[in-house]
């Protein structure tokens, strides 16, 4: 009777410290494999999800999430890193309460058809969170250059960003004043006088959507709204 009763107490202890111990692992598992599935991969990636109490996550339940990887794809989408933090985590149902964090070198394609890298600071609901991507002025000269010349015909000498949404462009000896803006299909463009051209756009099969854009300290700040649900699968 004394030996069965010690297996129990044993069985008990070894079941208590699996679920204690191995649960931060098994929800790591669950929602690398959600998140493969939603059409997320890396070079190389860490995801760590942690309770408290730990056995509260093999009920699907994780008070924080965390996603870091290089060299990411999200679908046709590529960032050079994620770093993201996601809270109150439905495991099962694919949702969380808020995200924040950073992508690094997210790729945002030009009218010229190349690519180039913006960084997305990210904070809020993560059904619907506050997403803010800076443009410099040089970045911004370049690609207005570029596509003045491609669709115009004309070369520009210089350009000018001015508060709260005014671009200044100088070409052939005369100035084109116009606005950058978000225009209908969801991109950055700018529109003067000689017409309206869109200068960046991004992967739509990414979970982002631009919402406004504005000058701001002579660079492009650009507000936008990111569905992180979408990244877990929901």
């Amino acid at each position: 009777m004394r030996g069965c009763l010690f297996v129990l107490v044993f069985a008990a202890a070894v079941l208590s410290a699996v679920a204690w111990f191995g649960s931060p692992v098994i929800a790591s598992v669950v929602i690398s494999s959600a998140l493969q599935n939603a059409g997320y991969s890396a070079a190389s990636s860490t995801v760590t999800a942690t309770a408290d109490p730990p056995p509260k996550l093999l009920i699907g339940r994780a008070d924080r999430v965390e996603i870091a990887g290089s060299d990411v794809h999200f679908r046709t989408f590529h960032a050079a890193s994620v770093d993201l933090v996601l809270s109150d985590v439905d495991i099962v149902a694919r949702t969380a309460s808020r995200i924040s964090g950073r992508i690094t070198a997210a790729e945002l394609t030009t009218n010229a058809g190349e690519a180039t890298g913006v960084d997305v600071a990210i904070d809020g609901p993560a059904d619907a969170a506050g997403a803010v991507i800076v443009v410099d002025a040089a970045t911004v000269d370049g690609l207005v250059k570029t596509t003045f010349e491609q669709r115009f015909g004309v070369a520009v000498t210089s350009t000018t960003l001015i508060a709260p949404d005014t671009i200044r462009i100088t070409a052939l000896g005369s100035t084109v004043v116009g606005r950058v803006l978000i225009d209908g299909t969801g991109a950055i463009a700018f529109s003067t006088s000689l017409g309206s051209s869109p200068i960046l756009s991004l992967d739509r099969s990414f979970p982002l959507r631009l919402r406004s854009v504005r000058v701001e300290a002579g660079d492009l700040r650009i507000e936008a709204t990111l569905d992180a649900t979408t990244l877990l699968g929901g």
